[in-house]
């Protein structure tokens, strides 16, 4: 597995928990019910074992005009 694997696997969970915060953002911003953040979580929990798409997720829920 050896070092990338493992940067990687850091990298999972870091997205993980930016993801959770993500999911709660987008469920805030409009549906803000159950069903809509198990969606979103389920989402963004996917998006995060692809290197850097849940922090570019992340840094774009970041701006005013999110949706």
């Amino acid at each position: 597995m050896g070092l990338i694997g493992f940067v990687w696997y850091i990298l999972i969970i870091v997205q993980a928990f930016l993801g959770m915060g993500t999911a709660y953002r987008k469920t805030k911003a409009n549906g803000d019910n159950g069903v809509s953040l198990y969606g979103w979580s389920l989402a963004y929990g996917l998006a995060a074992f692809v290197p850097y798409l849940g922090i570019y997720l992340w840094q774009q829920s970041k701006k005013p005009d999110f949706r």
